[in-house]
């Protein structure tokens, strides 16, 4: 049974598996948001550093922020990031919709397989607005609202119109589809 801290090792074992990058590949999201080697990223829900660990690895210049509500997993990224000498990575605690960083702190935020898991997401894409400098840009990757044999069932799937209206609720705009990267993840941006 898994604990209160989300440190079911079954679950642990799912999110580190190299086998989701035959669907999820991380690295073809920057070529689309157009990084920068000394960019700020935060990573909201960053969970074990699937994207978080690789990212400031290929990008030393970059300044990292993994950050997560569940505190063993902030533990395991901090772990992590510290075995492989990545200094520009910090994992943070965060609250739920709530991140102790200053306003404007990111160029990049990414949320990856987050979204269809949040109760209440407006108060959460207000803080991701927060957060970005002008100009910055949010990615939201997460599940086609489709049975495609992925994606969770149907009222734990968010569909792209409701990701789009509320990032333009938060103030977001140019919002883009970039849907033909994943075959089972949609894949919205906007910028702040």
């Amino acid at each position: 049974m898994a604990d209160m801290l989300g440190m079911d090792p079954g679950r642990i074992e799912r999110l580190r598996s190299p086998d989701r990058l035959a669907y999820f590949d991380p690295a073809k999201i920057w070529p689309i948001l157009q990084t920068g080697a000394d960019c700020t990223l935060v990573d909201i829900g960053a969970g074990v550093g699937f994207l978080t660990l690789p990212f400031a690895k290929a990008n030393p210049g970059a300044k990292v922020y993994g950050c997560d509500i569940l505190e063993g997993m902030v533990g395991l990224l901090a772990e992590d990031a510290a075995n492989q000498g990545l200094g520009n990575l910090e994992a943070l605690l965060m609250q739920p919709n709530a991140i102790a960083l200053p306003d404007g702190t990111a160029d990049f935020i990414v949320m990856a397989q987050l979204h269809h898991e949040l109760d209440t997401p407006e108060p959460l894409m207000a803080e991701c607005h927060r957060l970005l400098a002008p100009g910055g840009t949010i990615a939201i990757i997460d599940w086609k609202d489709e049975d495609n044999g992925k994606s969770p069932a149907k009222g734990r799937r968010v569909p792209e119109a409701s990701i789009r209206a509320q990032l333009t609720d938060a103030g977001f705009t140019d919002l883009q589809s970039h849907n033909d990267i994943y075959e089972f993840h949609g894949f919205v941006t906007g910028r702040a």
